[in-house]
């Protein structure tokens, strides 16, 4: 696909997972919005910012106003946690889950195929060094226009940001891990007029052989926490403090009301 090549418009709904909104789109439809956004004219606003939404993501914006804010602001939320998707189904949604690695990954795919230069951000340097030297293999054709690993100072974020929006890219990955990467976009929005910006958490490590993803069993039964929880018992407590609250408020959450944001 070229780059003037135009993108009919998705037009999709959104439901409402304790509040929070969600949009109830596959694979395609979301990766069909995403290249839409690209494609407007070069002289409207563009931006985009895709959350990929979980239980743990919900809790912790429950717990602070700006997550909140942000959270509930997004241009495309997509269900990418099981508990989301149960609570989905609950209210009668026909919906699967869409995790952030695999909308990551078909970005990539479409930016590959229509030539939109990528930037990258996040990871330990090692990881971003692997990450710039596979992508090409696996998306032949992508332009990846910068690069910045997650270990910089906070003094130089500013100019680093900067140099990174002047090679204007159309997809930014941002993998700094939440709420940290939804804080960093929020911050440097302003600057990507018409990108297309995802917080993809440990996704480049998955991608270049860092940590490896749950097997196909475990993705398909919605069991890929369990598997993580087992391979990075760290993860216990942030779990344990989220995941039994998120199901409960599900089970006694009556009807479709908005909840108001904390305060």
């Amino acid at each position: 696909m070229s780059q003037n090549t135009e993108v009919t418009p998705v037009k999709n709904l959104r439901s409402h997972v304790l509040g929070y909104p969600v949009d109830l789109l596959d694979e395609k439809s979301a990766l069909d919005k995403i290249e839409s956004a690209w494609t407007q004219n070069q002289n409207q606003g563009s931006f985009m910012h895709v959350v990929t939404l979980n239980a743990e993501m919900v809790v912790a914006s429950q717990k602070d106003r700006e997550l909140d804010r942000i959270v509930r602001g997004a241009d495309l939320i997509v269900p990418d946690g099981a508990g989301v998707v149960f609570a989905l189904r609950k209210k009668g949604a026909a919906v699967n889950r869409l995790p952030g690695i695999e909308l990551a990954h078909g970005a990539l795919s479409r930016a590959a195929r229509g030539g939109q230069p990528v930037a990258l951000i996040g990871g330990r340097p090692e990881v971003m060094d692997k990450l710039v030297t596979e992508l090409p293999t696996v998306h032949a054709g992508i332009k990846i226009c910068a690069q910045q690993n997650g270990y910089f100072a906070a003094e130089d974020e500013n100019s680093i940001v900067a140099a990174i929006a002047a090679q204007k890219p159309k997809l930014v990955l941002v993998a700094l891990g939440v709420p940290r990467q939804e804080f960093f976009i929020d911050r440097h929005r302003h600057l990507f007029p018409q990108s297309v910006l995802i917080g993809v958490g440990g996704s480049f490590d998955v991608w270049t052989g860092f940590v490896a993803r749950a097997p196909q069993f475990f993705r398909r039964f919605h069991l890929e926490w369990l598997y993580r929880l087992g391979k990075e018992p760290w993860r216990f407590q942030r779990m344990a403090s989220s995941l039994p609250n998120f199901a409960l408020q599900v089970l006694l959450e009556k009807g479709n009301a908005k909840d108001a944001p904390p305060t």
